[in-house]
């Protein structure tokens, strides 16, 4: 049975009048008799009572009438929410990032997002960059947040965000009482770093940092989180170098240095497979271009 029919049938009573309820209705007179005529054969039994003077509802119309008031407001409430869907209003988006990016501009677009498009629902994962690629391609994440270059380039990218470096020290290091200094200062420490294989980007950006200062970094220990090579350097285990906004992460036994002008910078870029679209997905993805400016 057609909601439309029934949504007719709500407002015809609501009105008992053929001429109101089309005009109500923006539908011919003709129009809305026929559908109530095709509903009542549907249905069995008359609705309405009709002579030249007066429409009104039958006894079966009368106990019809509430249910089909419910089915109405259930159909208004469903295209309302069809709306928001397609608008990209309303939905769930599966967000990777990484780790750094909470420090970053990731809460940032999480606010944006609560403020403009408060309806979407957000699952939110921290995953390597190497391993958001996989993810997307599993279908398992929408959108990721990483660290350019990558191993394998995805499908879809827009750069949001370039950082400077700094280099986290232990707090009686010392390195630890600068505000500056140069990258080749830090030849002959020992780093914790992520896995080549699981922050490509990272990892790179590092690389090419200590290949400018003209050494190339001793690693000695390796992590899998921001947060975790930053609890390694405040327990003396070396030092590493993160993204200026870490310096946020104020964590005991830990400076933040900054490192003189250099070439190397480290990226922030959301990367989407097009060909797994939906409105709320693309609402986010220009809703982080917006937080970044672009």
């Amino acid at each position: 049975m057609e909601a439309r029919r029934l949504r007719y049938f709500v407002v015809l009573a609501d009105e008992l009048h053929f001429g109101r309820a089309a005009a109500r209705l923006h539908i011919a007179q003709p129009a809305l008799s026929q559908q109530i005529k095709a509903l009542e054969r549907r249905l069995g039994f008359a609705l309405f009572d009709r002579d030249r003077r007066r429409v009104a509802l039958t006894r079966e119309g009368r106990a019809l009438l509430p249910a089909a008031v419910q089915t109405s407001t259930q159909e208004q409430r469903l295209m309302v929410e069809a709306a928001r869907i397609r608008d990209g209003e309303a939905g769930e988006v599966r967000v990777a990032f990484v780790g750094s990016a909470l420090y970053g501009m990731l809460p940032d677009l999480l606010r944006h997002i609560r403020s403009a498009a408060p309806g979407l629902r957000l699952s939110v994962r921290e995953m390597e960059s190497d391993a958001q690629l996989e993810a997307l391609r599993a279908d398992d994440v929408d959108i990721g947040l990483v660290r350019p270059p990558l191993r394998h380039e995805p499908l879809d990218m827009l750069r949001l965000a370039e950082e400077e470096l700094v280099a986290a020290v232990p707090y009686d290091h010392p390195l630890a009482g600068y505000e500056v200094i140069a990258p080749s200062s830090l030849a002959d420490e020992p780093f914790v770093l992520f896995r080549p294989e699981i922050g490509t980007g990272f990892w790179t950006t590092v690389v090419q940092l200590c290949g400018e200062a003209g050494f190339a970094p001793r690693v000695e220990h390796y992590a899998e989180h921001v947060h975790t090579m930053i609890g390694m350097v405040a327990s003396g285990l070396g030092i590493t170098v993160v993204p200026a906004s870490v310096r946020s992460l104020a964590l005991a036994g830990v400076r933040y240095v900054g490192l003189s002008p250099t070439a190397a910078r480290l990226g922030l870029a959301a990367v989407w497979d097009p060909t797994h679209g939906f409105p709320a997905k693309r609402r986010v993805i220009r809703m982080a271009g917006e937080v970044a400016g672009l």
